[in-house]
């Protein structure tokens, strides 16, 4: 009996050290940053800068999110979240209105939500963290109109149609070009923020219309495959590197630096997805903790062509 006793204490004691350390990762405040899909090259930078963030401050983030662009998944995925009581919640929402449900959900059990990437404004949300996306835009059409002053036909390259922040994009480029400049048809193309898609466009955009002076991506997609993206531009590579055709993008991913540098893109507007995470899990932690933030965080952009393209790296 008392081996029997004995063994149970032991075993007792041995499966008590076994669960301790997750007694104590239970404890830790765990905060949830779902983008809009987690495909997105772009979204690597947010992940790095959430993680690092959490690590400060004796967290956890879990990165998460549809594999591709599904606005459903999207809000299953949140409501999942909100079993599973996490600490707070930071999304990028791909459609403002099918997310509008789901974050009051979650406020009303007390979780916080934040948006960073793409806002929400309509919504229950506490706060956004990310890009002036108009502002972003115009910059990106004051490149444009610059290296294109006599005007031309363009075409604009976004990922999905119901996206604020992209449709903020596009607005403030527009607001920039003048009346020498003209959409071609069927303009703005959605890729649904997938690489292979946004290339497929490029060529046919040129194959329908051989004498454009230009295209605006609202988001790099197709450059995030960049031989690929070559082989679409090889017929325009000389006008490109020449300065007859002009390509604008929004972010500088390394590969897109890299593009940039080879002459295969004029300008490039940066933004700071690393900040976009960071930012979200402080400010999450703050919220949970009584104190304010700020309704918008704009984290800035970086405006790279080749007269700087040097000094720039991604992520920044």
């Amino acid at each position: 009996m008392t081996r029997i006793v004995l063994g149970a204490v032991t075993a007792a004691v041995l499966f008590g050290l076994a669960v301790a350390p997750h007694a104590q990762a239970a404890d830790k405040k765990v905060f949830a940053v779902v983008p809009k899909a987690l495909g997105v090259p772009f979204y690597a930078d947010a992940e790095k800068g959430c993680k690092e963030e959490a690590a400060k401050i004796g967290a956890e983030c879990l990165f998460t999110g549809p594999a591709q662009l599904d606005d459903a998944e999207q809000g299953r995925i949140v409501r999942d979240l909100i079993t599973k009581k996490v600490a707070g919640i930071a999304i990028a929402p791909n459609n403002p209105d099918s997310i509008s449900g789901v974050i009051s959900a979650a406020m009303a059990k007390n979780i916080p939500v934040v948006t960073f990437d793409s806002d929400a404004p309509k919504t229950k949300r506490v706060a956004f963290i990310g890009t002036n996306n108009e502002a972003g835009g115009e910059s990106g059409g004051e490149a444009f109109a610059k290296a294109l002053p006599k005007g031309g036909n363009y075409a604009v390259i976004t990922g999905g149609l119901s996206a604020a922040n992209l449709n903020d994009r596009i607005k403030g480029f527009k607001s920039k070009l003048g009346p020498n400049f003209k959409e071609v048809s069927g303009s703005p193309f959605p890729c649904n923020d997938d690489s292979s898609t946004a290339i497929q466009l490029i060529q046919d955009i040129l194959a329908k219309n051989p004498n454009i002076d230009g295209i605006f991506f609202a988001g790099g997609w197709p450059m995030f495959a960049p031989e690929a993206y070559m082989r679409a531009l090889k017929n325009k590579a000389a006008d490109l590197k020449g300065g007859k055709f002009v390509i604008v993008s929004f972010d500088t991913l390394p590969t897109q630096i890299k593009l940039l540098k080879d002459g295969y893109a004029t300008t490039l507007i940066g933004q700071r997805p690393t900040k976009m995470g960071s930012e979200s899990v402080d400010q999450l932690n703050k919220i949970l903790k009584g104190e304010k933030v700020p309704p918008v965080t704009d984290t800035g952009v970086d405006i790279v062509n080749s007269s700087n393209v040097d000094k720039f790296t991604a992520g920044k």
